[in-house]
């Protein structure tokens, strides 16, 4: 009826015909459908925060794993785990209760800052050992931001630990923590020791540690023949695990995300206890026992407040572990603006009805104007135009409050790209110097070689470490070395043409790739310029260091067109620099170089 007239026209008609009536229903279904709205929205930004705190929980896993994989099958673990596991045997015969009072005991450092002593005083090969593989463990642990690191023989002895706490020197076969988590992480790799197979334990309170909650992983590590030598084993950081779940963004006054095991007790602190939450508060409620179903989804619930609350919920699985993980806000506070909305349209009711005779042509005219731009503007949104401007956000009445949502819908929109970008730049750049990292610059070469082949092209690619980093870490320390670093960065890519990238693959190393540079040459050059750049004075923190740069560079493809190999070629180079004296380039031209170096 009436399909043809224009709104401006229609609704006067209708407005004056039924005042009262079409007052009244125009009001509660307003009202029940902005109700709607709103709670629709409120469990779809619930359930976005949960995936948003979902994906940052894998994204730390998956970094967790792939450090222990990494690590598990470097050359510091092998040699150390064996350097370890021989100078063990060298110690008197009570091993335990000499190496704790080396190093617990006799320890000048407080209980918690242990870690801080670099070498006993007994000029045992132990410490001559722990004093050449100490530091590099310690920057593990700060890198990684995790709790301690294990390295335990085939026997089960912890015959190294970064903490130095009541566990270290321990048997977890037959000593005092053979029930520990720890333990059973041992006792499930020894079981069935295979290469990169990772073992988690969920946590559990940890006896050395005061009853602390602990969780560990860990996998296998082999000699150079393949021979099982022991266990490479790291402790959860709690504190970082909470900082991966407690982000306070878009939850509003009562809102938090958290973790809850298979026990029905948290396994993140409470955003609203004070001390720990981990396995001492239960949260056996009605979305805690869909999400170990197997479910997800969004339900009203009494939380472990046993407060009503909005529940996002699903499970998480890592390894052989399984998680509930759940976001939630307060019910109060979900329908605190569907109960100010209600006020106001009842409000707008009274009024309306009693004006609506005079002033119909007026409001519909005033109405049909916003929502011609309304429809207007949820089309663009619904287009992901996040640029478009929500003007009519100013009004006090329905038409003001769905703005103010779209307002709300699109700032969280602009949040979670925002976030998405941020978390990507973290996952490709390194922390500390903000150049790509090795993963990165993995997959960015690969492209570019890929590219060369089609296009006749060619690119060179040099591995780049620093000489004698470490005596500034060990006669500096870490601020000093980590400050070296980024300033080092900065003045490699200022060495470097437009076109070229330069990354951060780990500690001290750097790779630089060189587009369209095909010789010796154009190579040597921009080493030139590099140890030049690299070699000038540094002040740190009031000392004045020199730092040579020893470079190694291959060209694709001249020397190969296979990634692995390019690199490899490159990177034998480069040592083939250290043994030269350092501070060089060593471009491979010799066939008899390449093939060693393959």
């Amino acid at each position: 009826m009436l399909k043809d007239m224009r709104i401006t026209k229609k609704l006067p008609i209708i407005m004056i015909t039924f005042a009262l009536i079409s007052a009244l229903t125009t009001g509660f279904i307003a009202y029940k459908q902005a109700a709607t709205a709103m709670e629709i929205q409120a469990k779809e930004k619930l359930y976005s925060l949960l995936q948003s705190r979902e994906s940052a929980l894998e994204q730390y896993f998956e970094n967790i794993s792939k450090d222990i994989s990494y690590h598990s099958q470097s050359s510091l673990i092998q040699s150390s785990l064996g350097e370890f596991s021989a100078a063990w045997k060298e110690l008197p015969s009570n091993k335990q209760a000499y190496l704790q009072k080396q190093y617990i005991s006799d320890n000048p450092f407080p209980l918690g800052k242990k870690m801080n002593l670099l070498k006993a005083k007994d000029s045992s090969v132990y410490s001559e050992t722990h004093e050449k593989y100490h530091a590099s463990f310690t920057s593990l642990i700060s890198a990684g931001n995790y709790y301690d690191v294990f390295l335990i023989d085939e026997t089960g002895n912890i015959i190294y630990s970064v903490g130095k706490e009541n566990d270290f020197a321990t048997n977890l076969l037959q000593g005092k923590w053979v029930d520990s988590g720890i333990a059973d992480t041992f006792k499930k790799i020894v079981n069935n020791p295979l290469a990169s197979e990772l073992i988690f334990t969920d946590f559990l309170p940890y006896a050395p540690n005061n009853n602390v909650p602990a969780s560990f992983i860990g996998t296998a590590s082999f000699d150079d023949e393949g021979v099982f030598a022991g266990a490479f084993i790291l402790q959860l950081s709690i504190d970082k695990l909470n900082s991966v779940m407690q982000v306070t963004a878009g939850m509003g006054e009562s809102g938090e995300t958290y973790l809850v095991g298979r026990d029905l007790t948290m396994r993140s602190d409470s955003r609203f206890f004070k001390g720990r939450s981990i396995l001492k508060t239960k949260v056996d409620t009605v979305p805690v026992n869909n999400a170990f179903a197997g479910e997800e989804g969004v339900t009203i619930a009494q939380d472990y407040r046993d407060i009503s609350v909005y529940s996002a919920y699903k499970p998480f699985d890592f390894l052989a572990t399984r998680w509930a993980i759940l976001a939630e806000v307060d019910e109060e506070e979900v329908l605190r603006p569907v109960n100010k909305l209600n006020q106001l349209l009842t409000l707008a009711g009274v009024i309306i009805a009693l004006a609506i005779a005079v002033f119909g042509y007026v409001i519909s005219s005033d109405l049909a104007s916003p929502i011609r731009s309304m429809t207007k503007t949820m089309k663009q949104l619904a287009n992901n135009d996040l640029t478009v401007n929500i003007s009519v956000n100013e009004r006090k009445d329905e038409v003001g409050s769905m703005a103010l949502a779209l307002v709300e819908f699109k700032n969280f929109a602009l949040e979670r790209e925002q976030l998405r970008k941020h978390l990507s730049h973290v996952a490709k750049h390194d922390a500390l110097t903000g150049l790509p990292n090795r993963e990165n610059i993995t997959g960015l070469l690969q492209e570019m070689l890929e590219q060369t082949q089609k296009s006749g092209s060619s690119l060179s690619v040099m591995f780049a470490d620093l000489d004698g980093f470490k005596r500034v870490n060990d006669n500096y320390g870490h601020l000093c070395g980590d400050e070296l670093l980024k300033q080092v960065a900065d003045r490699l890519k200022y060495s470097l043409r437009p076109e070229d990238v330069v990354a951060r693959i780990g500690g001290d190393e750097f790779l630089v790739v060189l587009p369209n540079i095909d010789n010796k040459d154009d190579c040597e050059k921009i080493a030139d310029r590099i140890i030049h750049n690299v070699g000038k004075e540094y002040s740190l923190f009031g000392e004045t260091l020199n730092m040579g740069i020893s470079l190694g560079a291959a060209t694709s493809p001249v020397h190969s067109t296979k990634l692995d190999e390019l690199l490899n070629i490159a990177d034998k180079a480069m040592y083939k620099a250290k043994t030269r004296g350092k501070n060089r380039l060593v471009y491979y031209v010799d066939k008899d170089m390449i093939k060693s170096a393959g």
